[in-house]
């Protein structure tokens, strides 16, 4: 214990400066908050980032700009974590909950999961939060948006859009494609709801897929991206974290055309991104917090989709110019999944009787 409280000690004074390794290949940052009059907050959060780590343009950064905004608009400190491993997870978990000085640890991602559930049962008194699982654990609160209504409309899109022509670059093949990170339940949800929403306007479109296995690859998505394209694929909806920036890449090479995922992505290609599939996780994280400081905060698994707007779809910052009735028709889906009358399908096993059941022209 005397070893533990001198580490932490140290690493808080070091942070102060900048970065520190706290074991091999791993940085902690320390973010003194205080508000405008100076006031300093005795409220502090930890959030353990994926092995994406910061500059990912992705899930890391926003959820990293949630707890800045939270120390802007609330005068909380927060501290960041950045594992290249997963194996690193439980320990950094379990560093932030011993020190007991943490009002709130978030984590970030279905792979972390099992490290959050095994340090939250050793300390059942700390309030842990998990933002992107679906995940019922115990002591722990699992907030989650709805990956079939994320990508569904920009399927739309695609499906719309490989088939009609409109677009410079766009081909007669009638193929579109996902890349994925990793395939996690979640995410694979997220597949179906791309997958989905082409088949709903262009039920005869072949969609491809195929995983990088890492969110931190770019190379490796550029290189998946670059088959997809080379085999009739006009449009690609990226689900890769990092991983999809090489997607990007494969785009532009090929004069081609991608969707982004998460935050607006589509300044990192105006010409090329079409439009992005939004997930709002800055505003998850920044939701966490304030309910962890207004004792709000309950354990369990939260969800929301499209009806709560926590997702949904952008073009803002592209230069990809969707035809009006494109527009349109996505609008009105949009309008039928927040009224109920349609809902994305889930599952491969789904697809076909979905599919058969499900298509915007009859």
């Amino acid at each position: 214990m005397k070893v533990l409280k001198l580490l932490l000690v140290g690493m808080l004074i070091v942070a102060l400066s900048g970065c520190t390794p706290a074991s091999e290949g791993t940085a902690v940052e320390k973010v003194d908050a205080g508000d405008s009059a100076g006031e300093t907050s005795s409220s502090r959060v930890g959030i353990v980032l994926t092995t994406g780590g910061l500059g990912d343009k992705n899930f890391n950064d926003m959820a990293y700009d949630g707890l800045v905004q939270a120390k802007e608009d609330l005068a909380i400190e927060f501290d960041y974590v950045e594992p290249k491993v997963v194996s690193d997870y439980v320990s950094h978990f379990r560093m932030y909950a011993e020190s007991g000085e943490y009002e709130l640890i978030l984590g970030l991602g279905a792979d972390q999961a099992d490290a959050i559930a095994e340090v939250a049962s050793e300390f059942p008194e700390q309030k842990f939060s998990l933002v992107d699982s679906a995940a019922d654990l115990s002591g722990v609160r699992t907030v989650y948006t709805d990956w079939t209504h994320q990508t569904f409309l920009c399927g739309v899109i695609a499906g719309l859009e490989t088939k009609a022509g409109n677009l410079e670059n766009a081909n007669e093949e009638n193929v579109v494609g996902v890349v994925l990170g990793m395939e996690y339940p979640i995410l694979l949800e997220g597949v179906m709801g791309f997958t989905s929403g082409v088949k709903y306007v262009n039920p005869d479109a072949e969609v491809l897929q195929a995983t990088v296995g890492d969110f931190s690859d770019p190379a490796k998505g550029k290189e998946i991206a670059l088959s997809m394209y080379n085999r009739g694929a006009d449009f690609i909806q990226h689900i890769a974290g990092a991983s999809g920036l090489g997607v990007f890449n494969a785009a532009k090479e090929e004069n081609r055309y991608a969707f982004g995922v998460g935050g607006n992505q589509n300044h990192n290609a105006p010409d090329y991104i079409v439009a992005t599939s939004i997930r709002n996780v800055n505003e998850m994280v920044y939701n966490e917090v304030v309910l962890a400081l207004e004792d709000k905060w309950v354990p369990g698994p939260t969800g929301s989709g499209l009806k709560e707007g926590s997702v949904g779809y952008s073009v803002e910052g592209s230069n990809v110019v969707l035809s009006e009735s494109t527009i349109k028709i996505v609008e009105e889906v949009k309008a039928m999944i927040i009224n109920g009358e349609l809902q994305p399908c889930r599952t491969i096993e789904e697809l076909d009787a979905w599919v058969g059941n499900n298509q915007y022209f009859q």
